[in-house]
């Protein structure tokens, strides 16, 4: 019964992904555990990759305690990156399609090597990473209404949607990426933002993330783009939007809305 209920709701979240209706709630009532929820996802990324697609890295959500408080969260959440819903830089965002989707402001870590150990570090992550950027990542349900728990957006791929990185620089270059201040800018609309807010200090976000991947059997490879968690309140967006993402040293992002 367990691979049914997986592969029925990995197959709604991927269609609803697709163009079809978002999923209504009620089809979660059996959606219980995180263990359940992750394997929804997993099966979510198979049938991508069955389409065509391609795994490129892993997002990370929770990351702050008042979101963790927000899901009753241990930790941080888990989801993974599609090359298809990777935006070039410039590229404008399409909201057809999308249902409610919010503007996360990111550092984005590219793997020079791969976090094999099962005890990483933030100083491990540093060591292993190549690049990192400034980010923009579009977060979006496809559960009618939001999700109405943990195991809910767990098995959705963390909200994942769309994301588009900025150019990047040596992470010696970008200094102490704990200090970084960030400003969101929609409009006349202005979101402050730290990336002391990503469990201190975004490089703790992925080794946290190194270390859930090997509790399932996966681990981060060199070439693997993590989008590390929000600095800002995810702020919601609409087409016509002009959004300008200010992260001083490590740069700036702008993205428009159509």
């Amino acid at each position: 019964m367990q691979k049914d209920l997986i592969a029925e709701l990995a197959r709604r979240l991927w269609e609803a992904g697709n163009g079809a209706d978002a999923v209504d709630p009620a089809a979660a009532d059996r959606l219980d555990d995180l263990e359940l929820a992750y394997a929804v996802e997993s099966a979510t990324r198979d049938l991508a990759i069955a389409a065509g697609e391609r795994a490129v890295g892993y997002k990370i959500g929770l990351t702050s305690q008042p979101a963790r408080d927000t899901f009753g969260a241990d930790e941080p959440s888990a989801g993974h990156l599609l090359a298809g819903r990777l935006l070039e830089h410039g590229e404008p965002l399409a909201t057809a399609g999308l249902f409610n989707p919010l503007a996360e402001v990111e550092v984005a870590f590219t793997l020079g090597e791969a976090l094999p150990g099962q005890d990483v570090t933030a100083q491990d992550v540093r060591d292993a990473t190549a690049t990192v950027a400034p980010a923009f990542e579009i977060v979006d349900s496809r559960w009618h209404g939001g999700p109405r728990g943990l195991p809910m957006l767990v098995a959705d791929n963390t909200n994942a949607a769309r994301a588009v990185l900025g150019s990047a620089v040596a992470l010696s270059a970008s200094g102490d990426l704990s200090r970084l201040t960030a400003t969101l800018t929609i409009g006349s609309t202005t979101v402050p933002g730290s990336a002391a807010a990503v469990m201190g200090d975004p490089a703790e976000a992925v080794a946290w993330l190194a270390r859930h991947l090997l509790r399932g059997g996966r681990r981060l490879e060199a070439g693997d783009i993590v989008l590390s968690g929000t600095l800002c309140a995810p702020t919601a967006i609409s087409a016509g939007d002009h959004l300008i993402a200010d992260l001083g040293e490590l740069g700036r992002i702008e993205l428009d809305v159509t």
